[in-house]
């Protein structure tokens, strides 16, 4: 389990074969803001299995019965981890895939919430965990000072190390008189700081090695302030278009207060761009524009594919109706008009929105930094086209 997923777990996960077999993919929301009883999320889990289980064993479906053991096999697994050995411990959203037959089941914790659904199907439901991963993006902190430099990612909260300290050894710690005889002061010290200066491009360099090697979306100047000038000066224009902040702390700092740091930073940032979409949504909500606001407008917009931004206020949740099968949503209740079933009550059709934008490849941003929200701007959706 971990809850900083790699490129590497993610097309493992996606590139899983079963040879036949049927995947259980399951996404729980189990944050302790929205759920603060363990049986919130259970009750939520039975739901989402005892609906599997009716839709693959109700009938013959053209599943044969040794698919069906395999795939109880697999629902009662993922069902005891959750009400049996697992623990939230501050945990928010939970992703466990799982195909027992092929030896297949990857468990993973995240720090923030997902829209919870099981998808039983022929391969992982990779989608949602791409979307979210998309969503959130991935900062690298360069620390650097006159002689080192350290690399640092962010996601998700976490933060981890890579490659260690790059030390050059070639930038003087301090220069003594007998070595200098006969060279001004000043001359000293330019040769000192174009030891600097070459230390730093030499950094630089590495920043963009690692930035085509590993990929970030923002970047984290930490480290001494009076080189941070110097050191933007000589980065590629890649680094520079993604520079979003910087701050001062000892390049030897422990990992938790550069996380702390850093985390400030990415608050900041995430206010801007939030600001940013709300206000171009308010700009654009009036009849003609392309903007809507509210639940039914939200929604309707989807149902007709017009969203291309899907903005969604922090905690906000409310009732709706759908339809599992055609995945139709709606406020009022009837019957849905694809299939003509009975509509299905959501206690929070928000996590339903959010699935079928996901289904829609539509853009999603949660909105956790704008205090002034209008209970109608809560949800709400930036369009490709106005009708």
């Amino acid at each position: 389990m971990t809850a900083v997923i790699s490129e590497a777990q993610l097309k493992e996960v996606a590139g899983f074969e079963p040879n036949g077999s049927l995947v259980v993919s399951l996404y729980l929301n189990v944050d302790g803001a929205k759920r603060p009883r363990l049986q919130d999320y259970e009750k939520e889990l039975h739901s989402l299995i005892n609906r599997a289980r009716h839709e693959w064993f109700t009938g013959d479906g053209g599943v044969d019965k040794e698919k069906k053991r395999a795939l109880t096999k697999d629902l009662d697994r993922v069902q005891e981890f959750i009400t049996g050995e697992w623990r939230r411990q501050g945990v928010k959203g939970l992703v466990v895939f799982s195909c027992a037959d092929g030896g297949f089941w990857h468990v993973f914790e995240l720090p923030v919430g997902v829209p919870s659904a099981l998808i039983v199907g022929a391969e992982p439901y990779a989608k949602t965990l791409t979307a979210l991963l998309d969503e959130y993006k991935r900062y690298c902190v360069v620390g650097v000072d006159r002689k080192r430099v350290r690399f640092f990612t962010v996601f998700l909260g976490e933060i981890e190390e890579h490659h260690g300290v790059f030390v050059d050894d070639m930038v003087p710690d301090q220069v003594k008189e007998g070595e200098w005889a006969g060279l001004r002061q000043s001359r000293i010290a330019r040769h000192i700081e174009d030891h600097v200066m070459h230390h730093l491009k030499d950094s630089a360099g590495l920043a963009f090695n690692f930035f085509l090697q590993h990929g970030f979306d923002r970047l984290i100047l930490a480290g001494h302030k009076e080189l941070f000038s110097k050191f933007k000066a000589t980065l590629h224009p890649y680094l520079q278009e993604r520079l979003v902040g910087e701050f001062s702390i000892d390049p030897d700092a422990p990992l938790t207060e550069i996380l702390k740091k850093s985390l400030l930073v990415e608050a900041k940032v995430q206010k801007r761009e939030e600001e940013s979409l709300v206000a171009k949504l308010r700009e654009e909500s009036h009849a003609g524009g392309l903007g809507v606001t509210g639940l039914k407008p939200t929604i309707e917009a989807l149902m007709r594919g017009q969203a291309h931004i899907l903005l969604v206020g922090d905690g906000y949740e409310e009732r709706g109706f759908i339809c599992y099968r055609d995945r139709y949503l709606t406020v009022e209740a009837g019957d849905c008009p694809i299939c003509g079933a009975p509509l299905n009550l959501a206690d929070d059709i928000v996590e339903d929105i959010v699935q079928v934008a996901i289904d829609q490849n539509v853009r999603i941003e949660h909105i956790s930094h704008v205090g002034d929200l209008t209970e109608r701007e809560k949800v709400g959706a930036l369009l490709r086209f106005a009708v």
